[in-house]
């Protein structure tokens, strides 16, 4: 016969809410940015759409293929690339922004952070790169920087602060004028 019974019971609702909450974040994530997950080595394990839309492929195109496939082979066989895969397998972060090469070799360039993950006992398991397409932008400031370098080369400019005081002058101006640079810089435009 039955004496008694006994009812062992958690309360797993504030774990499944933390699960909901991350899934949440890393849908988020994968929404927002162009996201590529390799192993140590820098053999690509999985890329979300945005990253496979930014570079122009599909998965079955990269997946199980190295990270240089998106890199110059100059740079691929680099001493500087050989230290970038040592130093995010033995745990080091890596951010900025970098060329890279898309389908078909166009060049695309992103803003991007390489993250090691690691197991639970520290170990570097996979990196994933978080990464934005920026190639507009470069491309954008790259004119601009284009124009003001034709600018500078066929005008005479100088350059003040608002209360005109000569901040800079280029060498067409400085040559028409017959001064240096040393000689009027922090003086009025009055002079």
């Amino acid at each position: 016969s039955v004496v008694k019974i006994i009812k062992f019971a958690s309360d797993i609702s504030a774990e499944k809410a933390k699960k909901v909450e991350l899934e949440s974040l890393l849908n988020a994530i994968n929404r927002s940015q162009a996201v590529i997950e390799f192993d140590v080595q820098g053999n690509i394990l999985t890329a979300n759409t945005n990253f496979l839309d930014t570079m122009g492929y599909q998965l079955n195109e990269i997946n199980g293929r190295h990270h240089s496939m998106f890199i110059s082979k100059e740079y691929s066989n680099s001493l500087d690339y050989k230290k970038f895969w040592k130093k995010l397998g033995e745990g080091e972060f890596d951010s900025g922004q970098y060329k890279r090469m898309g389908k078909n070799g166009r060049e695309v360039w992103i803003q991007a952070s390489y993250n090691p993950i690691f197991d639970a006992k520290g170990r570097t398991v996979k990196v994933v790169k978080f990464a934005t397409d920026i190639t507009e932008d470069v491309i954008r400031n790259s004119d601009y920087s284009s124009q003001i370098k034709a600018i500078d080369k066929s005008q005479a400019v100088i350059e003040f602060d608002l209360k005109g005081k000569i901040l800079t002058a280029n060498d067409n101006f400085l040559q028409t004028l017959g001064y240096t640079l040393d000689e009027i810089k922090g003086l009025h435009h009055s002079m």
